[in-house]
């Protein structure tokens, strides 16, 4: 059963577009000194940022990336995840700065914000921890959450985005935990329906045997819980994870905030699919800043019927898409202030000009 700050959440969320102010922004970004639609995706992803702020051009310098870790009893199973010792490892990494996406972040002023949700073990110091469960069960052999953790979860996701909301002018949500993918994919299986081969993920195999293992993993499990996940939320605790539900609660607060949010990567486009099946308008709220060429990842931006920013084919993870989506999108809102103030100070000359032609 939901929780009622869920459903409240969810009951708030109303179209965050609407006809009269899309037209309204194009007419802006038409008056500027510049061709219309010359920055191609990069003004797009512009406007739907203003969109969602309800503002022509919204403030671009508070950036913050939020990290959901867990660890994952579905490593235990064939499929090539070896666990939460890859885990602890790559989180170690990005508090250290040392992946890609952490020096990009640091390098581009993004606030760097890692949610432990549900790892075991002692707490890494530099994480904010909020856990609902010291790792998500196995769900080959048995519900991976209980009810009160899959509520528990969402309810953390949506107090760091009320939270977030207050601090930063948009986001990005990715997830860090070895054994992530796996349930991310059995989750987007319930719910579309698709085959195991389908939905997925292998971005961080090389090994056609891993991939086959894990196929077959998945689908033991959507066969063993058909009957438990015929809802969205029931696939989500049988099958999921803690922070798969926090990244969906986190994008209910976010769209009832109306703060923009970057679904860096494969679990987050599964989470912007949970909250859509909640609350479908929450899909406004969300921008999806790049994707591999994973064809489960592909597949459920095409359920999704979303187009990414960016196509880099990158397989980079921790918020490596966002960290530069974010940047370029600010970019492209502080080229837009600019190219405003010019117009303002040009047509303010001008008037000046007419003033002193007058007085003469």
């Amino acid at each position: 059963m939901i929780s009622a700050r869920i459903r409240e959440l969810a009951e708030g969320i109303r179209p965050l577009f609407d006809d009269q102010a899309a037209q309204s922004l194009a007419e802006f970004w038409g008056s500027l000194p510049k061709a219309s639609g010359s920055l191609g995706r990069l003004e797009y992803a512009a406007k739907h940022v203003a969109l969602v702020r309800e503002t022509m051009l919204p403030a671009s310098d508070r950036l913050g990336l939020y990290v959901f870790c867990g660890d994952h009893g579905i490593c235990a199973e064939p499929g090539g995840a070896e666990g939460p010792e890859a885990t602890r490892r790559e989180l170690l990494n990005f508090l250290r700065g040392e992946l890609p996406a952490a020096v990009i972040a640091r390098e581009f002023g993004i606030d760097r914000i890692v949610v432990d949700c549900g790892l075991s073990g002692e707490p890494e110091q530099g994480t904010h921890v909020y856990r609902v469960c010291e790792g998500a069960l196995n769900f080959a052999v048995t519900a991976a959450l209980t009810e009160d953790q899959v509520n528990a979860a969402l309810d953390v996701g949506a107090s760091l985005a009320a939270e977030a909301a207050q601090r930063h002018d948009f986001v990005a949500i990715t997830q860090l935990g070895s054994g992530g993918g796996i349930s991310a994919s059995a989750v987007l299986g319930a719910l579309t329906g698709r085959s195991a081969t389908d939905v997925t993920f292998v971005d961080d195999l090389r090994d056609g045997e891993q991939v086959a293992a894990r196929r077959n993993t998945i689908q033991r499990a959507l066969a063993r819980h058909q009957l438990d996940t015929v809802a969205p939320l029931s696939a989500l605790r049988v099958l999921g994870s803690a922070e798969l539900a926090a990244m969906t609660g986190f994008i209910l607060a976010a769209a009832f905030e109306r703060l923009p949010v970057f679904a860096d990567d494969f679990t987050a486009a599964v989470a912007a699919l949970l909250a859509r099946s909640i609350a479908p308008d929450s899909l406004d709220v969300v921008v999806f800043p790049g994707c591999s060429s994973d064809p489960a990842w592909l597949k459920v931006l095409e359920t999704l019927a979303v187009v990414p920013l960016l196509q880099l084919d990158a397989t980079e993870g921790a918020g490596f898409h966002s960290a530069v989506a974010m940047h370029l999108v600010a970019s492209v809102l502080k080229c837009g202030r600019l190219l405003a103030a010019g117009v303002v100070a040009r047509r303010a000359a001008a008037e000046a000009g007419e003033s002193v032609q007058e007085l003469a």
